[in-house]
């Protein structure tokens, strides 16, 4: 999750192994111990705190209308071509890829780095870690909060997908891409709300309409990543690739094959802490 004021974890809170976050109970909203105590302070004070926040802020601000533009030039661009009915699996695609996207930066955030690694660690190591310790304090952020940092990330790539719908020489499969593209963008920025939600004890009907039909993440399915051993089921914008990727071991495989380069998991790197 994508946080940016913190509170102190729990003074009681036993350390576990670092590097790996240590997660308690088998609820997705139940406290965890923390696995080397956050730093209590966020350091989003002064100046670069404040830019970064307007830049989260604009972006959060711009990033709809970008996403619906790109949809829908797109979507003209396939319609000139004749291929209106590739919007559908253009959709579903934007789904299956948002949600291996999301598993694999989850994953890489929950077991590479540390909070104090230059750039990613404030912004997202930090963030996931902290959720784990505190699941419940999700929902108390903001829709900026929530999602300010990947629409940051995301209004750019719109931008860019909806210059070369509109301006470009695209064809039926040029169109298609573009489309799939931007869906997954939505989708992926999306997926701090989804996530949020499926922390919420009761989320709002249509909200849990959408998790009935298994389209967004179900608290049930996204209780497993927060059960011990708490290494499986990183994809949080629906969960449809979780069965296919704790069945293969895919994440674990990755580790192995990362770890024959020299890069190592930061539980194997970090010192114990007193």
């Amino acid at each position: 999750m994508l946080l940016r004021s913190q509170k102190s974890p729990s003074k009681h809170a036993p350390a576990g192994s670092p590097g790996r976050p240590n997660y308690a109970g088998g609820r997705p909203d139940a406290p965890a111990p923390a696995p080397g105590r956050p730093s209590p302070n966020p350091g989003g004070g002064g100046a670069p705190g404040r830019i970064h926040g307007l830049l989260e802020l604009s972006a959060t601000v711009l990033f709809p209308g970008l996403f619906v533009s790109a949809l829908l030039t797109s979507y003209e661009r396939l319609s000139e071509a004749g291929c209106e009915w590739l919007a559908l699996p253009g959709a579903l695609a934007g789904l299956v890829f948002g949600d291996f996207v999301t598993g694999l930066v989850h994953w890489a955030a929950d077991t590479y780095c540390e909070e104090s690694t230059p750039v990613i660690g404030r912004s997202l190591v930090k963030p996931f870690r902290v959720h784990h310790v505190r699941p419940q304090e999700i929902c108390e952020h903001g829709i900026v909060e929530t999602v300010g940092n990947t629409c940051i990330l995301g209004a750019p790539l719109l931008a860019l997908f909806l210059a070369l719908a509109a301006y470009g020489q695209t064809g039926a499969a040029a169109a298609f891409a573009l489309f799939a593209a931007a869906a997954t963008v939505g989708v992926t920025v999306a997926t701090n709300q989804f996530h949020k939600w499926a922390h919420h004890r009761r989320p709002p009907r249509p909200v849990r309409l959408l998790q009935r039909a298994r389209i967004i993440l179900t608290p049930e399915h996204h209780r497993t990543h927060h059960t011990a051993p708490f290494e499986s089921s990183y994809a949080i914008t629906n969960g449809w690739l979780n069965p296919l990727l704790n069945r293969t071991r895919f994440f674990r495989r990755l580790e192995a094959a990362l770890r024959a380069f020299g890069i190592k998991p930061s539980r194997e790197t970090s010192k114990p802490r007193a």
